[in-house]
């Protein structure tokens, strides 16, 4: 695993929880996760779409207004298909996280 991501990974963390009192630490697939409400909207993905945010972006989004270049469907599962609800943005789009973060964060808001 890449360190560099796991470190900017916490960076968003720390932001996250600064920003808004209502957002929790927790796991989603063995992995460290934030939460809102109970509910998992943003992960550090490292199996299943790569190293990276996996994000809860919701089946309907155009992910194209994200601005990423470089982002795929969580497919945790050899053999299901793809999740559509989740994205994994990787490390090209690294910059982009906490704006992501930030769309999720609103959207879980909104389906609590």
């Amino acid at each position: 695993m890449d360190d560099r991501l796991k470190t900017e990974w916490y960076k968003l963390v720390r932001a996250m929880m600064a920003a808004h009192s209502d957002i929790e630490s927790g796991r989603m697939m063995s992995a460290d996760a934030l939460l809102c409400r109970g509910k998992v909207f943003v992960f550090f993905s490292t199996k299943g779409g790569g190293i990276g945010l996996g994000a809860r972006v919701g089946r309907e989004a155009d992910v194209s207004m994200l601005g990423l270049s470089h982002w795929q469907h969580l497919a945790p599962f050899k053999t299901k298909p793809p999740m559509k609800d989740w994205i994994v943005v990787g490390e090209a789009d690294q910059a982009q996280w906490r704006k992501v973060a930030d769309h999720c964060y609103k959207k879980a808001l909104k389906r609590t």
